[in-house]
């Protein structure tokens, strides 16, 4: 029993397997390497260019900010930020950030094996004169070669079409399937240099430059914005960051001041109208003191003219009020104006109608935004329109309750201001005038200032809204994102150079069913392992001779003193049977040089070919003759001196060939005749080798076993397949045949001292 650690085995096995295929390895690494070095040659760089910006808390240019109103309508800080997210990372602002900066084309030269981006200054200008449906909307490409004639111009849409035209100047449009262009040539043409262009229409493009754009939160709750491109042109990157910021900012602001906006042009409307008002008052009060010749009033008309004044100024301000609130309601009343910002910061005096007011339009302004990236059908947009509706309703509401109390305060004024007009009209009929056309002019007067007043307060604020996002990091190229790193691919390399051997080594090896390793073999099989024999490399089927001490002699001197050992001692003659499970494994060689070294040894051996159905010794022997051993089984005449052939090779040695293929060599097999041979032989001889068919093949040999002593089973390496292992386990486990011992032929040179350290030992593995 072989007791060795079986890990111990495994390791040992795996190391010479390496060993043996060592060259793999070198191949792998030296063709990884390459494949490195070639990649990095034709890969331009790839960097990544970074930048952070913050969402403000206030919005310093509108009093309360977005953040804290749309909280107080169930809207978190964090969705605020998650929505505009959306709006950073959407088409439309893409589509912006690529009209500012032209990026409709991108360009590129090959200088040797790799492209890289011409930014911003390229070699040539494409311009599209004109282009047909499918390449406007679409995109394409163009290769431009420099020839002996001029320039080759390749163009390439899609996966079917594409060629190219020679022209001799680029200084004319060139015509082309796709469409007519223009070649607009900027710096010299360098010298083996090969141009691309590719062209973009606005899908596309957005595409493109999306799928380099990331964006994200720095954190889950936080308002901070992490931002990157990654490409081979970090100039252009740079550029596309800080546009992007730069243009998500200018959209948030017109969206801040359209409030602002449309104040403004209601109280232009309205200075307009009091302008003119004003004017005329002033005119009528001129003209009648001019008539009139007046130069002052009694002091009793100056008090009444006063508390006029005083009572006309709130009636004025009263009805600025009413025909603000009027306004409104008009306004909300119109249907076309669903989804429109309501006029703010026009001195509403109720502070609950212009919080409504101002909490109505800042959710509005947010339902804006989300509709460039959202559909109406989109969860949150029809949350706000909720909220929207709601919050319309408060309005309304309001500005009716307004207005009741408006009106109330407008009859009280009234009433009082009568009281002093009844006093007026005691006054001489020529100063009553007066002060009737002195206190239109004072009320229109007042009522220009104050709107001339809001005005400027309206720009004020339009002059002071800050940015909504607050820029941490500038746009930066982070130079440690610089891709690929040499020592990186050379590492990867390496790596890639040892595996992918490996595991073509453990494919090999899981695919392989052929005998390999001596050890193994002797591990796997249940019979004696009598030795091994090295590869015959001279070609010759004879491999031992008298006084020669080669490698294949001294195994096969050692496979015959394991053999007396194993052969019964008390036998006078032993007949060995040299068999195999397949064709080609080398039985007829081992039975040949078995015999030969027994004959050198004195001892008289006779070798009988019994593999009737392809003999094989005669041919071995150079024998004109194939032998008549088939003739004496068939024929009575002939006797056993008949089949023997003296002194082949050896005195000692003669040879009983097969002779004529029969065409029924099992019935001969079993004929009483050849029970007669063995015996006849048996008395003549030391030693009887027998040479038989594959057992695995045909049932010739098993009906041999009846004249044996043993059986000797040649495997070979490298050649026999590992389930015939278990055919021979099955043959030994089951007695089908007498005292089987085994030998492995054609065993690499470099392992053949191995066989040296192995006896004859009586083994039985189960």
């Amino acid at each position: 029993m072989n007791t060795q650690n079986t890990n111990e085995v495994d390791i040992r096995k795996i190391v010479k397997l390496v060993l043996g295929k060592w060259y793999w390895f070198v191949i792998g690494i030296v063709v990884c390497l390459g494949l490195g070095v070639l990649y990095m040659l034709r890969t331009a760089t790839k960097v990544t260019t970074e930048a952070s910006i913050m969402l403000r808390q206030k919005d310093e240019g509108l009093g309360a900010g977005r953040f804290d109103q749309l909280e107080m309508l169930g809207i978190g800080g964090n969705k605020m930020a998650e929505d505009e997210l959306v709006v950073l990372t959407s088409k439309d602002l893409m589509l912006q950030v690529i009209e500012k900066l032209n990026l409709w084309d991108v360009y590129m030269i090959k200088e040797k094996m790799r492209w890289e981006v011409e930014y911003p200054n390229p070699t040539f200008r494409l311009e599209c004169v004109k282009l047909t449906d499918e390449a406007a909307n679409g995109a394409f490409v163009l290769n431009i070669k420099q020839t002996k004639r001029g320039y080759k111009v390749a163009y390439k849409m899609g996966m079917s079409k594409s060629g190219s035209v020679e022209v001799s100047s680029l200084a004319e449009p060139i015509e082309l399937p796709i469409g007519r262009i223009r070649l607009t040539q900027n710096g010299e043409f360098g010298r083996g240099a090969s141009y691309r262009i590719y062209h973009r229409s606005a899908g596309p493009a957005i595409a493109y430059y999306s799928s380099l754009t990331k964006i994200a939160q720095h954190k889950k709750e936080s308002n901070i914005f992490d931002m990157s491109i990654t490409s081979t042109a970090p100039a252009r990157d740079r550029d596309m960051l800080r546009t992007m910021i730069d243009t998500y900012n200018e959209n948030a602001l017109i969206d801040k001041n359209m409030i602002a906006t449309n104040t403004e042009a209601f109280i232009a409307s309205r200075l307009e109208i009091i302008s003119r008002e004003l004017s005329d008052a002033e005119s009528a009060v001129e003209q009648y003191k001019t008539e009139h010749n007046m130069a002052d009033l009694t002091e009793e008309a100056k008090l009444l003219l006063k508390a006029g004044v005083d009572e006309q100024a709130q009636l004025v301000e009263i009805e600025t009020q009413l025909s603000l609130v009027d306004y409104i309601s008009d306004f909300l009343k119109n249907k076309d104006n669903q989804y429109s910002l309501l006029p703010s910061n026009i001195s509403v005096d109720d502070p609950t109608l212009a919080k409504f007011i101002g909490e109505y339009n800042e959710l509005l302004l947010q339902r804006m935004r989300l509709e460039r990236t959202a559909s109406e059908s989109s969860p949150v947009v029809e949350q706000i329109n909720a909220q929207l509706a709601t919050m319309r309703e408060n309005v309304e509401t309001s500005v009716v309750t307004v207005r009741k109390g408006l009106l109330i305060s407008k009859a009280e004024v009234e009433e009082r201001n009568n009281e002093v007009f009844e006093r007026l009209q005691q006054v001489p009929k020529q100063e009553r005038e007066y002060i009737r056309l002195y206190r239109q002019r004072t009320l229109k007067e007042s009522l220009y200032t104050l709107l001339y007043q809001k005005r400027e307060e309206n720009a004020l604020m339009l002059a002071a809204t800050t940015s909504p996002t607050k820029t941490i990091d500038v746009p930066r190229t982070n130079e440690e994102t610089r891709r690929p790193k040499a020592k990186q691919i050379i590492l990867l390399a390496l790596i890639m150079g040892l595996l992918l051997p490996s595991g073509l080594l453990y494919v090999y090896v899981l695919f392989d069913n052929k005998i390999r390793d001596v050890k193994e073999f002797e591990q796997m099989i249940h019979a004696p392992y009598m030795g091994q024999i090295v590869a015959n490399s001279r070609g010759k089927h004879i491999a031992i001779k008298d006084g020669e001490s080669t490698v294949s002699a001294e195994l096969f001197r050692l496979l015959r003193t394991n053999l007396r050992f194993v052969l019964p001692v008390s036998a006078k003659s032993s007949v060995v049977l040299v068999t195999s499970c397949i064709n080609g494994e080398g039985k007829s060689y081992i039975s040949t040089n078995i015999a030969l070294s027994l004959a050198i040894l004195g001892k008289k051996v006779a070798l009988v070919g019994l593999d009737i159905r392809k003999p094989m010794l005669a041919k071995y022997f150079n024998l004109s003759k194939g032998g008549c051993l088939t003739s004496y089984l068939v024929e009575p005449e002939y006797t056993v001196d008949n089949v023997i052939i003296p002194g082949v090779e050896h005195p000692n040695l003669d040879l009983i060939p097969c002779g004529v293929v029969p065409p029924n060599p099992s019935e001969l097999l079993q004929s009483e005749r050849l029970d007669e041979l063995f015996a006849a032989l048996r008395e003549r001889y030391d030693y009887i080798i027998v040479d038989t068919a594959p057992c695995a093949m045909v049932s010739d040999t098993f009906l041999l076993d009846r004249v044996t002593d043993m059986t000797l089973f040649v495997s070979r390496a490298d050649y026999t397949p590992k389930e015939m292992v278990d055919f021979i386990n099955q043959i030994v486990d089951s007695k089908r045949m007498k005292n089987v011992a085994c030998v492995l032929n054609a065993v690499k040179s470099a392992h053949a001292g191995y066989g040296y350290g192995y006896g004859y030992g009586s083994k039985n593995k189960s």
